[in-house]
């Protein structure tokens, strides 16, 4: 009896919470309807879209599809470099991917695969030790990252800043790509190195 008092009283104490929950749920997915309606895109329903107030800011083009529980973040915070995202047709994005534009512009081409768990990110914290890092605005040196077309990135593979991948390139799963990667290459490793180039 006392267990079914306590349980009782716990969800009472978090409908506000519980509330709050569905209300950001029926928000994604009014997005997810907004994208996929727009854009002819297929969104898998746990996709999540992260905006300040611009739904601009995130642009797919015809037969995008997301797969999912990825994630999109795009919220500017610097003037200089607005967040923005943009997929280009027929690219197919797979689940758990994780695609952050808060410092800068991500462009990915068309025709591209990006496989599961890859993380693409536009900006770094700045890292200067006069403040703790959590403080610090994103980092102006290196900044997003353009996928040109026909590109397959491989599982579990990072993405950072200031990156141009070449049309047509493969990167293999598990790499961490930090430079420039030239068109039609195969590049592997972390951090990610070429290899070869395709046939």
């Amino acid at each position: 009896m006392i267990a079914t008092i306590r349980r009782i009283l716990f969800f009472l104490e978090n409908i506000p919470s519980y509330l709050k929950d569905i209300e950001n749920k029926q928000k994604d997915l009014l997005k997810i309807k907004y994208y996929s309606k727009k854009y002819n895109a297929k969104i898998d329903k746990s996709v999540l879209f992260h905006f300040a107030k611009d739904q601009n800011a995130i642009e797919l083009s015809e037969n995008v599809k997301i797969g999912p529980y990825s994630v999109f973040y795009c919220i500017s915070q610097n003037p200089e470099h607005p967040a923005k995202i943009k997929i280009g047709e027929n690219t197919y994005i797979g689940d758990l991917n994780n695609i952050r534009a808060g410092g800068g512009e991500i462009n990915i081409g068309k025709n591209c695969l990006i496989s599961q768990q890859v993380a693409i990110v536009a900006s770094n914290h700045s890292i200067s030790k006069t403040a703790p890092i959590c403080f610090q605005p994103w980092d102006t040196k290196k900044v997003g990252v353009n996928i040109e077309d026909d590109v397959w990135i491989g599982a579990g593979s990072k993405i950072m800043p200031g990156v141009t991948i070449g049309k047509g390139a493969i990167i293999g799963a598990g790499s961490v790509v930090t430079k420039d990667v030239e068109s039609y290459s195969i590049t592997v490793g972390n951090p990610a190195k070429h290899i070869k180039y395709r046939e």
